[in-house]
C-alpha cells in the first residue's frame, strides 16, 4: 500500500479546518442559544426551561469539546503518519543506496555471476 505523506498533511489540515469551523459555529450557536433563553425572562413557568436549556447547552458543549479533542488527536495522528511515511522512504532509500554502491564496489563477494559460484 503507498502512502502519500503530502495528502496525509492535506487531510490533516482540512480536518484541522473543519474542527475550527466547528467550534466556531458552536461558540455562535451557544452565544445564540443563551440569549434565547435569557430571553424567557424569569417568570415561574420559564425558570425551569430555562434552567433545562442550560444544562442542555452544557451538555452539548461537553459532546462538541470532546469530539474536537478526539478528532484533533486523529489530526496529529496523521501527521504523525505522514512523518512516519517520510521518514520510512528516506531508510529505503538510504538502504538501496547502500545496496547499489556495495554491488558497484563488489562488495558481495564471488557469486554465479562472476564465474565463482557453484
Amino acid at each position: 500500500m503507498q502512502v502519500d505523506p503530502a495528502r496525509l498533511v492535506e487531510l490533516a489540515a482540512s480536518s484541522e479546518n473543519i474542527l475550527t469551523a466547528m467550534a466556531d459555529d458552536w461558540a455562535e450557536a451557544q452565544a445564540d442559544l443563551a440569549a434565547a433563553c435569557a430571553s424567557l425572562g424569569d417568570a415561574v413557568g420559564t425558570a425551569s426551561m430555562t434552567a433545562s436549556y442550560d444544562d442542555a447547552l452544557a451538555g452539548a458543549g461537553d459532546v462538541v469539546v470532546a469530539l474536537t479533542r478526539a478528532l484533533g488527536l486523529g489530526v496529529v495522528g496523521l501527521v504523525d503518519a505522514a512523518h512516519d511515511v517520510v521518514k520510512a522512504d528516506e531508510t529505503v532509500a538510504s538502504d538501496i543506496t547502500r545496496s547499489a554502491s556495495s554491488i558497484h564496489l563488489g562488495g558481495f563477494g564471488p557469486g554465479p555471476w562472476r564465474g565463482g559460484g557453484h
